[in-house]
C-alpha cells in the first residue's frame, strides 16, 4: 500500500497552484476586474503569477521537474520570441512592446496549465471551471442586448475580454463541445443544469450576430454529429442544425447586413480588404512582420486607393488569424503559431482512441471551433487557443504517463 501511494501523490502535482489556476480562469471569464474597475490592480495577473510561484515551490517540494511538452512549449516560446524581435522594426514599437507583454502573460498561464493539470480528474475539473465561467459572459451578452447596450447598433458584447461581440462569440463557442461532453458523462440533475447553460451559450452567440462565430458553431456541431456512433443522435443533431438555419433565416440580422447580399455588404468588403492588406504587409516584411498587434495601424498604410474610398475604418486588424500571424510576425512567428495550433489539433484527435476518450474529443472539437473562428477573425493574442492547447498538451502527458489509470485507483 505504501509503495503505491507515492507515485499517485506525485501524479497529483502542485495542489495550491492548481487551485489558483481555477481561480484565475473564473476571474478571466467573469471579467470582475472590468466590472468593478480593478484593472489598475491587475488581479488576474497577480493570481497567475502567484500560481506560477506556487507551482515552482511545490514542484521543488515534490522533487518534480518543470515540464515542457514537445512541440507546443517550444513553439509558444518561439512565438513569444518572435514578438520580442519584431518590436524594434514595428510600426509603433511602444504599442508592440505592450502587446508583447500581454503575450508573455498568456505564455506564463500556458506553462501553468501544462504543468499543473496532471490527471484526468484535474482535466475534468478545469473543463467544469470553464463551463461555469462561461455563464458570466453568456448572461452578460444577453443582458446587454436586452438593455440596448450594442456594438454597431445591433450586436451585443459584454465586458473585459468579451467586450467585442466576435470575441464573446469565440470564447463561448469553444465551451459548447466541452459542455456537451461533460453533460454526457454525469448524472441527470447535473446534465439538466449543463443543458440550461448550453441554452444560454447558444442564445448569447446568436445575439453577438457574429457571422464567423455562427458558421464556426455550425461547423463544430456538424463535426460532433459526424463523430457520433448512434444514428439517433446524428439525426437529432442534424435536426438541430436545420432548426438553427430556420431560426437564422427568420430572426438573424444586423445593421450592416446578414448572410444575404454579402457581396455588397460594406463590413464584409472591409474585412476582405484587411486580408489583402495583410498579404501586402507580409510581402514587405516577410521575416518579422510589421510588429505584434500592429496590423491595425499598418492597415491605413497598406490599403489601396479603391479600398480607402469606402469611407470605412482607418485602423482595423487583419480579420484572419493565419494571415494576421504572417503580417504581424512574419515567418518567425507564423510558423511556430501554425505548428502550435495544428499539431495540437492532431494530438487531440489521436488522444480520442486512448484513455481520455471523450474528453479528448471535446478538446479536438473546441480546437476546430477556434480554428474555424480564425478564418474570419484575428485571435492570435487572445486567451482561448492557448488555454485549449495547454489542456491538450497536459492531456497527452497524462495519457502517456498512465495518469488516468492511477487517478482511478486513487479514487476507487
Amino acid at each position: 500500500m505504501i509503495g503505491e501511494t507515492s507515485p499517485v501523490t506525485e501524479l497529483d502535482g502542485p495542489k495550491i497552484a492548481f487551485k489558483l489556476l481555477i481561480v484565475f480562469l473564473l476571474v478571466l471569464y467573469s471579467s470582475i476586474p472590468a466590472i468593478y474597475k480593478l484593472d489598475a490592480l491587475r488581479p488576474a495577473l497577480l493570481i497567475a503569477v502567484s500560481a506560477l510561484v506556487m507551482m515552482i515551490i511545490e514542484l521543488a517540494q515534490l522533487r518534480q521537474s518543470f515540464k515542457l511538452m514537445w512541440p507546443q512549449s517550444t513553439m509558444v516560446l518561439a512565438f513569444f520570441g518572435a514578438c520580442i524581435i519584431s518590436i524594434p522594426t514595428a510600426i509603433r514599437p511602444d504599442h508592440a512592446f505592450q502587446q508583447t507583454i500581454e503575450v508573455g502573460k498568456i505564455v506564463l498561464v500556458y506553462l501553468l496549465l501544462e504543468n499543473v493539470i496532471t490527471s484526468e480528474d484535474r482535466l475534468r475539473k478545469i473543463m467544469y471551471t470553464l463551463v461555469i465561467g462561461g455563464i458570466f459572459p453568456a448572461i452578460g451578452v444577453i443582458t446587454h442586448y436586452k438593455e440596448g447596450i450594442l456594438f454597431e447598433h445591433s450586436r451585443a458584447g459584454w465586458r473585459g475580454v468579451f467586450a467585442n461581440p466576435n470575441d464573446a462569440a469565440y470564447g463561448l463557442i469553444i465551451l459548447v463541445p466541452i459542455a456537451l461532453i461533460l453533460a454526457s458523462k454525469t448524472n441527470w440533475p447535473v446534465r439538466i443544469g449543463i443543458w440550461a447553460i448550453l441554452a444560454a451559450y447558444i442564445l448569447a452567440i446568436f445575439l453577438t450576430f457574429s457571422r464567423g462565430g455562427l458558421l464556426a458553431l455550425f461547423g463544430v456541431i456538424l463535426l460532433m454529429g459526424y463523430k457520433q456512433k448512434s444514428a439517433l443522435i446524428r439525426m437529432a443533431m442534424a435536426a438541430g442544425l436545420v432548426g438553427g438555419l430556420v431560426v437564422i433565416g427568420l430572426f438573424w440580422t444586423r445593421s450592416s447586413g446578414g448572410f444575404t447580399h454579402m457581396k455588397h455588404d460594406g463590413s464584409v468588403q472591409e474585412r476582405m480588404a484587411t486580408l489583402k492588406a495583410g498579404v501586402r504587409m507580409f510581402r514587405d516584411h516577410p521575416f518579422v512582420g510589421v510588429g505584434p498587434g500592429e496590423s491595425s495601424a499598418a492597415y491605413a498604410l497598406y490599403r489601396t486607393p479603391e479600398e480607402k474610398a469606402c469611407g470605412c475604418h482607418d485602423q482595423l486588424v487583419v480579420h484572419n488569424a493565419y494571415i494576421q500571424a504572417f503580417a504581424e510576425l512574419g515567418f518567425a512567428g507564423a510558423i511556430p503559431f501554425m505548428i502550435f495550433m495544428f499539431v495540437s489539433l492532431y494530438q487531440a484527435w489521436k488522444l480520442e482512441s486512448g484513455p481520455l476518450g471523450s474528453y479528448a474529443m471535446a478538446l479536438e472539437l473546441a480546437m476546430w471551433g477556434i480554428i474555424l473562428c480564425g478564418l474570419s477573425g484575428g485571435f492570435i493574442y487572445t486567451w482561448w487557443p492557448y488555454i485549449l492547447v495547454g489542456m491538450i498538451a497536459a492531456g497527452k502527458r497524462i495519457s502517456e504517463s498512465g495518469g488516468t489509470t492511477r487517478a482511478t485507483l486513487l479514487t476507487g
